[in-house]
C-alpha cells in the first residue's frame, strides 16, 4: 500500500473491513499505473484500426489512444518523485477517460466492451490504496459507468440487457474478493503467530522497502537488534510456556513505545529487529532506551543499533547491528550499543520531548 503504517503492530484481524492491501511501494504503483495507461492506449488504437461499429467516434478514440502512452511514459519517468497523493487523482482520471471511451463507443456492444476498462480501476485501487480510498475510487467508477450508460441510451437500446452490468459487477466483485484473500494470506505468511508482529519474511520485505526509500530520498534509517538477556535460563527453569508469555508481554510493551510506521520483527527465538525509518540518531537512541526500560520486572534486554549508509545491503546493515549487540553483551548486558556510530549524549536524549508513553 502506498502509505502503510506498520501493519504488523496489531497482528492479524481476519475481518473483511480490516484486511489491508499489499503494502507495495510508490515505484511499484507507478510502474503498474504506467502499464495500465500504455496498454489502455494501445488497445484503444487497436479498436480504431480493427472493424468497429459505425457509431464509434474515431476522433475521440484516436486522441485518447495517442495521449495515453505519453501519460504512461511521464508516469514511468517520474516514478521515483511522484508524491503518494497523486495516485488517487491519476486513477480518478483513468475512470474519467474510460467514461469518455464508453461514450465514444456510441452505445451498444462497443460501449459495453470498453466499460471493462473499469475493472483495471478497481484492481489498482484494491491493490494500492487503503480501504476507504479504494472504496471511493470504486464508487466513482460505478457512478460514472451508470451515468454514461444512461447518457448513451445503452440501457434502453435493444442491444443492451441486464446481462452486461451483471457480468461486469460479478467480475469486479470477484476480483476484489480474490485480491483481499491473497492479501490476507500474504499478511498471515509474514506474521509471527506467537507475538503478532512481523516474522523474518516480513522483515526482509519491510527492510528492503525502507532501505530503498532511505537511499532514494536520503532519509535517515536506523536498524536495531534486541536480545532478551538469559532467555534460555528462563525456558530451562520455568518452561517454554513461561518464556512465551514473557515474549508476548515484552512485545506488547514495545508496541506502545515505537512510532507509527516503525516495524518490530521477530528475528529468532528471543531476538528481535526494529526498523526505524526517517529516524535521526537522537530520536532512535531515545526510542531504543525506552524499549529497554519497558521490560518486565526481572527481565533485561541488550540492544545493538546501526544506521543505514548508502550502498549498504540488508545483510551488512543487520550484521553491523548484530556486532553492536555483542558489544552490549560483552559490556555487561542490559544496555544499548551503537555500531561505529556516535549517538547523542544521554543528557540530550533525556531532554527530547517524545510523544510516546511506556504506560
Amino acid at each position: 500500500m502506498l502509505n502503510f503504517e506498520g501493519p504488523y503492530m496489531t497482528g492479524l484481524r481476519p475481518r473483511l473491513l480490516t484486511l489491508r492491501p499489499y503494502p507495495y511501494g510508490k515505484q511499484t504503483a507507478a510502474r503498474a499505473m504506467a502499464l495500465l495507461w500504455l496498454v489502455g492506449g494501445a488497445t484503444t488504437l487497436l479498436v480504431v484500426v480493427l472493424p468497429h461499429p459505425p457509431a464509434l467516434h474515431r476522433g475521440v478514440m484516436l486522441v485518447i489512444g495517442l495521449t495515453a502512452p505519453v501519460v504512461a511514459g511521464v508516469i514511468y519517468r517520474l516514478r521515483e518523485v511522484l508524491p503518494r497523493g497523486v495516485y488517487p487523482w491519476l486513477l480518478g482520471t483513468g475512470s474519467g477517460i474510460t467514461t469518455v471511451l464508453v461514450a465514444a463507443g456510441g452505445g451498444g456492444s462497443a460501449s459495453v466492451s470498453l466499460s471493462f476498462f473499469y475493472i483495471w480501476v478497481v484492481i489498482f485501487a484494491v491493490l494500492f490504496f487503503p480501504p476507504v480510498i479504494a472504496a471511493v475510487e470504486i464508487a466513482i467508477a460505478a457512478v460514472a459507468y451508470g451515468a454514461v450508460m444512461v447518457w448513451t441510451g445503452s440501457f434502453t437500446s435493444g442491444t443492451f440487457t441486464a446481462v452486461e452490468p451483471t457480468v461486469l459487477g460479478a467480475v469486479i466483485a470477484t476480483s476484489c474478493a480474490v485480491i483481499l484473500l491473497l492479501s490476507h494470506a500474504r499478511e498471515a505468511s509474514e506474521i509471527d503467530p506467537l507475538t503478532g508482529i512481523a516474522n523474518r519474511r516480513g522483515l526482509d520485505r519491510v527492510l528492503a522497502m525502507a532501505m530503498e526509500q532511505a537511499a532514494l530520498h536520503e532519509d535517515p534509517l536506523v536498524v536495531a537488534i534486541i536480545d532478551i538477556d538469559h532467555f534460555k535460563q528462563i525456558n530451562d527453569q520455568h518452561g517454554h510456556g513461561a518464556g512465551d508469555s514473557i515474549l508476548q508481554e515484552i512485545v506488547e510493551g514495545w508496541t506502545r513505545v515505537v512510532r507509527a510506521g516503525d516495524t518490530i520483527a521477530r528475528f529468532g527465538g528471543d531476538e528481535f529487529v526494529l526498523v526505524l525509518p526517517e529516524c535521526s540518531l537522537l530520536e532512535a537512541d531515545a526510542i531504543l532506551e525506552r524499549l529497554r526500560l519497558v521490560a518486565p520486572d526481572g527481565i533485561s534486554c541488550s540492544l545493538g543499533s546501526a544506521r543505514f549508509w548508502p550502498g549498504d545491503s540488508a545483510s551488512l546493515l543487520i550484521s553491523r547491528a548484530d556486532a553492536a549487540l555483542y558489544t552490549a553483551k560483552r559490556l555487561g548486558r542490559d544496555q544499548l550499543s551503537w555500531a561505529n556510530e556516535y549517538p547523542p549524549a544521554a543528557a540530550d536524549v533525556l531532554a527530547v520531548d517524545h510523544p510516546w508513553s511506556t504506560q
